[in-house]
């Protein structure tokens, strides 16, 4: 039996992207741009990094302590998504289907906008006024800003800190938040190894109320108490699946399109890593 059996076929989802996309499309995530980052350091500066997972903490000592210049730093990651990329199939399905509500990502790529520029309505922090969306458009939250406007990218932990603290991006909270309310969220790429990932679930989530309806799929083990528990708090269930067979049920759900029994069977690989 499929997971999207619980959902009625008119039903929209929302989808939390994490790393799964930059994956697919062959972009470096956040773990890689933190060692990408440690390259340039001396290590004696490295010492001050707490956790080399973290690309927040990792660009605050870069910055601390390589370039005394924020600009340098950005532009520095703006490169790195300078090379074209291939594009997957997990792109299409955002032009293909009508079951999506909202997408959320963060990461810095432009991939999704460009291939679906008539379809999602892009969402950025630093956004004075939120795009309304019409006619079966999908609202495209990128948490922390792509590269499109690499001088306002939110970076490093002084950057997450005024995104949690100002009151200029409540209003972008507010939003997105509304939209996870009303519809059910499915987090593909939940790296369980990144603290900054974790972070940003409990600064979105924090004033959500806890509802069965958010999901996530994952392929790396829990290694942290610590992160158990935050999932547990944050109501974020853990399915037994892999990214890639999920991802098979995922496509079908979302282009009404039925799949084989021992491709349902695929998909239930591994088991419930917490409860």
């Amino acid at each position: 039996m499929s997971f999207f059996n619980k959902f009625n076929d008119t039903d929209k989802i929302n989808l939390f992207l994490g790393d799964f996309l930059v994956k697919q499309a062959g972009y470096p995530t956040r773990r890689e741009l933190a060692r990408l980052l440690m390259k340039d350091m001396k290590e004696n500066i490295k010492g001050y990094i707490r956790d080399e997972n973290s690309l927040f903490q990792v660009s605050q000592v870069y910055l601390d302590g390589v370039v005394s210049s924020r600009s340098s730093l950005l532009r520095k990651i703006k490169n790195l998504y300078e090379t074209n990329r291939e594009t997957s199939e997990l792109l299409n399905i955002f032009s293909e289907s009508d079951k999506i509500n909202a997408v959320f990502s963060t990461d810095y790529d432009i991939v999704l906008d460009d291939i679906n520029s008539n379809k999602l309505v892009k969402i950025l922090p630093t956004d004075e006024n939120i795009c309304a969306t019409s006619n079966g458009e999908i609202k495209h939250y990128k948490v922390l800003g792509d590269v499109n406007r690499y001088e306002k990218i939110l970076l490093s932990i002084q950057d997450f800190r005024k995104l949690n603290v100002l009151d200029f991006y409540k209003n972008f909270f507010k939003n997105m938040r509304e939209d996870i309310k009303n519809y059910p969220t499915l987090i593909l790429g939940l790296d369980l190894n990144n603290s900054d990932l974790i972070d940003m679930l409990d600064s979105i989530l924090s004033g959500v109320e806890k509802r069965d309806v958010i999901f996530a799929v994952s392929n790396s083990n829990v290694l942290k108490t610590k992160t158990i528990e935050k999932l547990n708090e944050l109501g974020i269930k853990l399915l037994p699946h892999t990214e890639e067979e999920f991802f098979k049920e995922l496509k079908s759900y979302l282009c009404s399109k039925q799949l084989e029994e021992s491709e349902l069977q695929e998909a239930y690989v591994g088991k419930k890593l917490f409860r």
